[in-house]
C-alpha cells in the first residue's frame, strides 16, 4: 500500500513496511527510468529484518513532476527532505544506477546516514553509456494505443536482456505510464529525464567520494547490455573505489537490468552480511 506524503513543494510516492519500533529505515533508491517497483524483490528480502521504504523520485510513478534544471541535485534534496519528515534516528541507502548517485551525494551530506549499498551506480559514466541510455529513453516520446502495446513493447526489450518476465514486472511497467488524450504515454517527461540523464557527467565524482565517510559496497555488473558492453564501464568505478574511505566491492556477471528485476539471492546475502557488520 502506497501513500504520497509532502515533501516540501512535492508529493512524493511511498512503499512502506515496517512498524516504526526499528530505530533504523533501509531506503532503497531507483533508477532513471524506473519506480519504487523497481525495487520489489530487494524490499520483499529485507523488509523481514530492517523497516524499509521505495519510493517514486520526482517525475516518475505518482510523485510530483521534478522541476527544470531536472538533475541528481534535485533529486537529493528531495531525498534529504523525506528522510526528515520520517521517525527515524539512522537510514541505510540503497541506490540503483541513478539512485547510486543520490545515495552517494544524500551520505555526504547527512549525519543519519549509516551505510550505502551501490547497485551499479554511481561511478563515472562514459560514451557507451549514453550510447546505450539515450535510444531506450525515445519510449517517452511516443503514445500507444493501449496499455497493451506498451506492455508488449517492454515485454520484448527487457526479455531481450535476461530479465525474467513476472507479475511484478507486469506492476512495474504499469506504474509507468497513464492514459492521456485517449492514449498511453509514460508517466516521466522525455526532456526532464534526459536533463537527469545529462546530470551523470556533471556529477562532483571526486569532491563526493572524498566526503563520503561511511561504509559503502559497491556491486559491479559486468554482464553486457549490447555487442558485449555493459551499462556503466567497470574502468568507471575505479575513482570510487581509489577515493571514498571504507568501500568494498563485488562484480557480480549479470547485466545492468537483471539485477534488479530478477531475485538475486546470492546478491542479496551479501548485501545482508554487509549491513550486518557492526
Amino acid at each position: 500500500m502506497t501513500e504520497r506524503i509532502q515533501v516540501k513543494d512535492k508529493n512524493i510516492n511511498i512503499n512502506k513496511t515496517g512498524d516504526g519500533k526499528n530505530g533504523t529505515l533501509l531506503i532503497f533508491i531507483h533508477g532513471l527510468t524506473g519506480n519504487y517497483l523497481q525495487m520489489h524483490h530487494f524490499q520483499e528480502y529485507f523488509k523481514n529484518s530492517f523497516d524499509t521504504l521505495s519510493y517514486d523520485l520526482s517525475g516518475r510513478g505518482d510523485s510530483t513532476l521534478q522541476s527544470e534544471p531536472a538533475g541528481i541535485h534535485q533529486h537529493t534534496e528531495d531525498l534529504l527532505g523525506l528522510i526528515d519528515t520520517l521517525d527515524y534516528g539512522n537510514f541505510i541507502l540503497t541506490g540503483y544506477s541513478m539512485g547510486g548517485y543520490i545515495a552517494l551525494d544524500a551520505a555526504r551530506r547527512s549525519d543519519r546516514i549509516s551505510k550505502v549499498v551501490l547497485l551499479d551506480g554511481g561511478g563515472v559514466a562514459d560514451e557507451d553509456t549514453s550510447n546505450l541510455v539515450i535510444p531506450s529513453l525515445g519510449r517517452l516520446e511516443k503514445s500507444f494505443d493501449s496499455a497493451d502495446d506498451y506492455l508488449d513493447m517492454m515485454r520484448q526489450s527487457y526479455g531481450s536482456l535476461g530479465v525474467e518476465w513476472s507479475g511484478v514486472m507486469d506492476r512495474v511497467i504499469a506504474h509507468e505510464i497513464h492514459e492521456s488524450g485517449g492514449s498511453v504515454q509514460a508517466k516521466s517527461d522525455y526532456t526532464l529525464t534526459k536533463q537527469d540523464f545529462a546530470s551523470f557527467y556533471d556529477y562532483p565524482h571526486s569532491e563526493i567520494y572524498k566526503n563520503v565517510n561511511v561504509p559503502v559496497l559497491l556491486i559491479i555488473c559486468t554482464g553486457p547490455i549490447k555487442n558485449n558492453t555493459p551499462l556503466f564501464n567497470k574502468d568507471g568505478y575505479s575513482l570510487m573505489l581509489d577515493t571514498v574511505k571504507n568501500i568494498r566491492s563485488s562484480d557480480y556477471a549479470l547485466n545492468h537490468y537483471e539485477i534488479v528485476f530478477n531475485n538475486n539471492p546470492d546478491l542479496n546475502r551479501e548485501i545482508n552480511e554487509f549491513l550486518e557488520l557492526e
